[in-house]
């Protein structure tokens, strides 16, 4: 059995409950990077750093432009009629179906979620996941299934 702590009422894990999120999320990147190569290079470029850095709370478009030294805005554009959804929204969509998966372990507490997928602030992933699913990362628990499946 996994040991706990209590800590200002919140129930914190040990380093096997941290490892049980790091593989999740190893394994949601690596899921959706399959595809990838078969888009034009520089959106494969572009799709490689996001799955790369996804669950870096500093990830942004600006970020990503710089870092992956694009200095075309046209790039936005031909990312979004290729893939189907600007940099912002695909981003965001990833990060909230990680989200999802890891909400089906139910010890986990909803802000540490929040954290572990690259958000700062719980009100903003809370926002993000309604507007995404429809429902509230709780409502999510209680049906006991990630919305994506």
């Amino acid at each position: 059995m996994i040991a706990q702590q209590q800590s200002y009422g919140q129930t914190l894990w040990t380093a096997d409950r941290y490892d049980w999120i790091e593989r999740t999320l190893r394994e949601f990147v690596r899921d959706h990077s399959a595809g990838a190569a078969a888009y034009p290079h520089d959106i494969a470029r572009i799709i490689a750093y996001v799955h790369a850095n996804l669950f870096d709370s500093a990830l942004n478009v600006s970020v990503l432009k710089v870092r992956c030294q694009l200095r075309n805005n046209n790039i936005t554009t031909r990312f979004r009629r290729t893939i189907g959804m600007g940099l912002r929204e695909y981003i965001e969509k990833l990060r909230l179906e990680a989200a999802a998966r890891l909400l089906e372990q139910r010890e986990i507490a909803v802000y540490l979620v929040a954290m572990s997928v690259g958000y700062e602030h719980y009100e903003t992933f809370f926002r993000a996941f309604q507007r995404h699913f429809g429902c509230t990362p709780s409502e999510v628990r209680l049906r006991g299934a990630w919305v994506g499946a």
